[in-house]
């Protein structure tokens, strides 16, 4: 994984922690819709972070093979 990877990984990490503080937030003052879409942006970052690991991991095997 290069430096440019491990950077977006780490936006993306960042964003899902604030994303998982708003939710929090959003359930607690009863705002049950923004909590919604919330937690469908949280989920969509887990799902981005994964896929940019796999990418990198993915690289690495084809570089060390090679």
């Amino acid at each position: 994984m290069n430096n440019t990877e491990i950077k977006r990984i780490e936006v993306l990490s960042y964003i899902q922690q604030m994303l998982g503080e708003l939710r929090s937030m959003a359930y607690a003052t009863d705002y049950p819709m923004l909590a919604y879409f919330i937690e469908m942006a949280y989920i969509e970052s887990e799902d981005t972070i994964r896929a940019e690991r796999e990418a990198g991991s993915d690289g690495q095997k084809r570089d060390s093979t090679a």
